[in-house]
């Protein structure tokens, strides 16, 4: 752990907040910072493709940590189930406005679709459903966080072969296939924006890096992989940094193809 205290001009000393490297101590880029004031940093539970995230809690600015769910075993991810880690590795976690807890990961799939975690307990106990997105895999992590305007982004990968029906600029549904954005205005019940992630445009080919290699963009088609990394900074414009590419947008932009009338609730701060 290290921490600026002049936008990242400057560090302090490196400091190991678990000098104990192992299984449920492999950090996931989605930390972030509660209601309460404590640092949730999610870290993989197993080495595998699938498994279970845990939750690591600083409730004093990072001076220490806790693991709410150390020393349980993997529970059964199955709908209904009740168990101490989040279901699926690489999970996305953000607080709900009561407090609740909600996390997205990658396998463990429930019903065919990605696994949804709840904790009312700060990390302690979860329980599984299936949520409304398609599941992810190999060379692809998530990204969810709340924004500054309220609203909860979500960011992933359609399914490689079927895409998804996204509407465009003229309100069309088109078969669409990569990576998109959904935005929840009633605490992830529901998602009414979707909109791919794409500069549009004639087709052309670019870069991904990684593993995700050279792939085509256009109006209908988006990166296809990537490990997602994203903040929004106090302009209220969104980074969305993958294995490669670098993406710049803000709320209006993922609400431009939006039913006009998508009323956003007041969000209590």
């Amino acid at each position: 752990m290290r921490t600026s205290t002049d936008s990242g001009g400057t560090w302090s000393e490196a400091r190991l907040i678990n000098p104990e490297h192992g299984l449920r101590h492999m950090p996931v880029e989605s930390v972030f910072r509660s209601r309460e004031g404590f640092i949730i940093l999610p870290c993989d539970g197993v080495t595998g493709g699938s498994g279970g995230t845990a939750i690591h809690i600083s409730r004093d600015a990072g001076k220490t940590w806790n693991d709410p769910g150390a020393g349980r075993e993997a529970p059964d991810f199955a709908a209904g189930k009740t168990g101490a880690w989040i279901a699926g590795i690489h999970a996305g976690v953000v607080q709900l406005l009561d407090g609740t807890l909600m996390a997205f990961g990658r396998g463990n799939n429930i019903d065919g679709r990605m696994p949804m975690s709840i904790s009312r307990d700060m990390g302690q106990t979860w329980t599984y459903q299936a949520g409304e997105f398609p599941p992810i895999g190999g060379g692809q992590r998530l990204v969810l966080r709340r924004l500054m305007e309220g609203p909860i982004l979500f960011i992933s990968f359609t399914d490689r072969r079927k895409g998804m029906n996204l509407a465009d600029a003229t309100g069309k549904s088109n078969t669409c296939y990569g990576m998109f954005a959904a935005l929840s205005f009633d605490e992830g019940k529901s998602w009414p924006v979707k909109r791919l992630i794409t500069a549009g445009g004639p087709a052309r080919e670019i870069d991904g890096g990684g593993n995700t290699g050279r792939y085509t963009m256009d109006d209908t088609h988006a990166e296809p992989r990537g490990y997602l990394a994203s903040t929004q900074t106090p302009d209220r414009l969104i980074h969305l940094i993958t294995s490669k590419q670098h993406y710049v947008f803000n709320l209006a932009w993922l609400k431009e193809f939006a039913s006009p009338g998508l009323q956003q609730p007041a969000i209590p701060q």
